[in-house]
């Protein structure tokens, strides 16, 4: 499993890092060694989630996102790496849904995936046409996603929230680090790999590996212990 761990630097190599690489001393040994400025368990991104009952951001189903004050977030920004838009069944549900699934990196340098379904995809698939005649990609910029409280025409009584994304240029130097990393590195989410995705899209840099290769998490003891009894 890759975990972008630390490689030894030969002398000739010294100063010849890749742009997403940092130097560092190693402390057991003292040899120079060089590291990922990016945390990646590979095929387990850290999850964010979009709660579309509430609005709210949340990481792992769990943890609210709020701002400097303690409240939650009225809106979130990245700037992808990687992302796909597919038809699939996923997480128990009864039906095929249509979704967008992002890779970006965090705040923390954690790499980490955001997916949204159904109506907000339409509504990305909007901001997606003018960035499509600017000869621009997803991976150029950086998304700003704002949760819309809307309601049932057919039933006043329900309402529910949808993403609506906006763009602004992202970062240059960045996406140049984000297209290295990911030539390096297999970037997906082993939780949403089927053999049933229907892809609309898949971006340059969504590289998963092959079937026969995919690995998961190790097994907790307590998984273990039930398999046993």
């Amino acid at each position: 499993m890759n975990s972008s761990n630390p490689v030894a630097l030969a002398s000739s190599e010294k100063g010849n890092l890749k742009s997403y690489q940092i130097e560092r001393v190693d402390e057991e040994t003292g040899a120079m060694v060089a590291e990922s400025k990016f945390l990646y368990l590979e095929g387990h991104p850290r999850e964010y989630r979009f709660n579309g009952q509430n609005g709210q951001f949340n990481l792992y189903g769990e943890r609210i996102l709020t701002d400097s004050i303690g409240k939650p977030v009225t809106e979130f920004s990245f700037q992808p790496i990687a992302y796909r838009i597919f038809e699939d069944t996923l997480f128990t549900r009864s039906e095929q849904e249509v979704w967008a699934e992002f890779f970006f990196v965090d705040s923390d340098n954690c790499v980490a995936s955001l997916m949204f379904n159904n109506t907000s995809v339409s509504e990305l698939y909007r901001m997606m046409q003018p960035v499509f005649y600017e000869r621009k990609t997803l991976c150029d910029l950086i998304i700003t996603v704002k949760p819309e409280k809307v309601t049932s025409k057919a039933d006043s009584g329900k309402s529910w929230y949808i993403a609506r994304f906006s763009y602004r240029t992202g970062n240059e130097e960045l996406a140049k680090e984000y297209r290295d990393f990911a030539r390096d590195h297999h970037l997906y989410r082993a939780e949403t790999l089927t053999d049933s995705a229907l892809h609309r899209i898949v971006s340059k840099f969504y590289n998963r590996l092959p079937e026969a290769e995919l690995v998961s998490l190790p097994e907790s003891p307590k998984e273990l212990a039930s398999k046993a009894a």
